[in-house]
Order: C-alpha cells, then sequence, then structure tokens
C-alpha cells in the first residue's frame, strides 16, 4: 500500500510504502514510534491510499501509548505477517509463536496508524 499525506510543518505531500492488513472497515499499517512521519497523522487527518490499484480518500487515527491495544493489533497483524516480528524486534519462539516479553516491549514503542475511508 502507498500513504500519501500532507506534513504538518512543511505542508509537503510525502508518499510512503508500508505494508497493511485490512481490519472489518479499516485499514491498519504499523510502524516503530521512532520513525517520525507518523506524526503527520494523528488528529484525523485526510489521506490518500492506494491499495489494490486504486487511489481512495481515508481519514487515520494514530494508537500510541496504549500498549494493550498496539499489542492487540500486533499480535493479529503478525500472525499474518509473522517474518516481520523482525522489524520489531520480536523473535519467535521455536513453535513459531511470538515471545510474550518481546511482544510487550514492541507494544511499548509500536504505533498503529488506522484509516477509514471518509
Amino acid at each position: 500500500m502507498l500513504i500519501t499525506f500532507t506534513g504538518r510543518r512543511s505542508g509537503r505531500r510525502f508518499t510512503t510504502p508500508v505494508r497493511y492488513v485490512v481490519v472489518d472497515d479499516v485499514v491498519r499499517c504499523y510502524t516503530s514510534s521512532k520513525n517520525l512521519w507518523w506524526r503527520n497523522l494523528i488528529g484525523g487527518v485526510s489521506v490518500d491510499l492506494l491499495i489494490g490499484g486504486g487511489w481512495a480518500a481515508y481519514r487515520t487515527d494514530v494508537i500510541v501509548n496504549d500498549p494493550a491495544a498496539v499489542k492487540l493489533a500486533l499480535q493479529h497483524y503478525l500472525a499474518i505477517y509473522p517474518q516481520d516480528s523482525a522489524y520489531h524486534e520480536i523473535r519467535l519462539n521455536r513453535d513459531k509463536t511470538l515471545n510474550e516479553q518481546d511482544l510487550d516491549r514492541a507494544a511499548l514503542e509500536a504505533v498503529v496508524v488506522e484509516a477509514r475511508r471518509r
């Protein structure tokens, strides 16, 4: 997916590729709080998403500093894309489940961006 948004300070348009999942009517993408681009999406910002070959307008919600909600979202996402656990520094156990301690730490650092169609 490509997400296009306007910078809060610069007013410039930015486009960045992200992996995503769809949960009901919500498109979710994930990043680290160390990255800065997601801060432009706080407060119900309008964005454009390119999904499946077509652009559409969405409004964002950012989940940050809510470890319980972030953990649930990460568990769902990493069940679909377990290879992305390395991006969040979450080790996989021998049985391919997520290391619980790593997951708890990652939930403190990860950011979930949710987008709903306008």
